[in-house]
């Protein structure tokens, strides 16, 4: 082998693990079973490593790719990644937007009004919502089934291309269906507390001088609980229409599926 062979050589395996990990790289930043803050980098990149140690040997670069590679190239291998990670994220709003409306009318979005310096990224129900669906989705090996989407996307979507199935239309396809699974989460909570407001009022009207702000806020509270043990009953179908939302985008644009 010349000197210019073995250069293009080297040139090939370094351009095509590079691109393999940053777009592996890109899912593991975004993905939010393996984006905790608390998950350090270093070990996100074990693996990472190790699945581009087993797919880039199967997806050589031609010498014309080689020398498109550049940084726009590397900036879209990691937009794959982190598109396909965000995905989840946003069939997610489900849970958000659900924790909202009960803390809301549960009373314990006061708890902001009183403490307003806090800058709580969410609720403390949203939390706890959240890291349910992630608990029964990671239980779910979900994680594995976004790696192995990535995995067989360069087959499907080479390297240095963008996924055409990604548009405006099926991004706002995903998050209108997120809003109409946290509006069909939150019926419950907004039947109980439409039912808990009529007794109240009713209250009030037979007895003026009740504090309905003390009373209101005892009955709220059980009341969330209760809304929370139906919601925990339905949290396995619940994870699982939102993990088929988010993968049914990312096949849209990674599989070419319609």
């Amino acid at each position: 082998m010349t000197a210019g062979g073995l250069n293009l050589l080297l040139m090939g395996t370094a351009a095509s693990w590079t691109l393999v990990s940053v777009r592996f790289l890109g899912l593991f930043l975004a993905l939010p079973m393996l984006g905790f803050r608390s998950f350090p980098l270093a070990m996100r990149m074990a693996p990472v490593l190790a699945l581009t140690w087993l797919v880039a040997p199967q997806v050589p670069l031609t010498p014309v790719q080689i020398a498109e590679v550049g940084m726009l190239t590397v900036g879209s291998e990691l937009a794959i990644g982190l598109v396909a990670g965000l995905a989840l994220r946003l069939a997610m709003l489900a849970v958000d937007y659900t924790a909202e409306v009960l803390s809301m009318l549960a009373g314990f979005s006061f708890g902001q009004t009183i403490a307003p310096d806090s800058a709580l990224p969410s609720t403390v129900l949203g939390e706890l919502l959240a890291m349910s669906v992630l608990a029964v989705l990671f239980a779910a090996d979900v994680h594995l089934l976004f790696i192995e989407r990535i995995a067989q996307s360069f087959v499907t979507v080479p390297l240095g291309s963008w996924p055409t199935g990604w548009s405006a239309p099926a991004l706002m396809a995903l998050v209108s269906g997120a809003f109409q699974v946290g509006l069909v989460m939150s019926c419950a909570s907004f039947g109980l507390y439409l039912f808990n407001n009529c007794m109240l009022g009713l209250i009030n009207r037979i007895s003026p001088q009740l504090n309905l702000m003390s009373v209101g806020f005892s009955i709220s509270a059980p009341l969330a609980l209760v809304v929370l043990v139906l919601l925990a009953l339905q949290l396995p179908a619940i994870s699982e229409l939102i993990a088929q939302q988010a993968l049914s985008f990312v096949d849209l644009g990674l599989a070419g599926r319609r």
